[in-house]
């Protein structure tokens, strides 16, 4: 779909639908241009507690500001997983 507006309610919906998923929305994140698609996708996952995910995209996204929004979620969600990886980026 090209209709940016149209993508983003359907990422909207993919995140509130759940963990199930995740993958698609990774998969999306991956392929996509568009910084606000990408900025949709990590509040997706972040609406899902998805930190695994949120957690890969820090890990390997090139963009500072994006790398920054995905820790900031992870900040806000309190999972072991996301602590861990918060605490491992202030050891470093």
């Amino acid at each position: 779909e090209k209709d940016p507006e149209l993508r983003q309610a359907a990422i909207h919906s993919l995140g509130v639908m759940g963990s199930r998923t995740g993958e698609v929305l990774l998969s999306i994140y991956q392929g996509e241009r568009s910084v606000d698609i990408r900025r949709q996708v990590l509040h997706a996952l972040f609406v899902q507690g998805n930190a695994h995910a949120l957690i890969q995209i820090a890990r390997t996204e090139k963009d500072p500001e994006l790398r920054k929004e995905a820790v900031s979620h992870l900040s806000h969600m309190g999972s072991k997983e996301a602590t861990e990886f918060l605490i491992e980026l202030l050891n470093k």
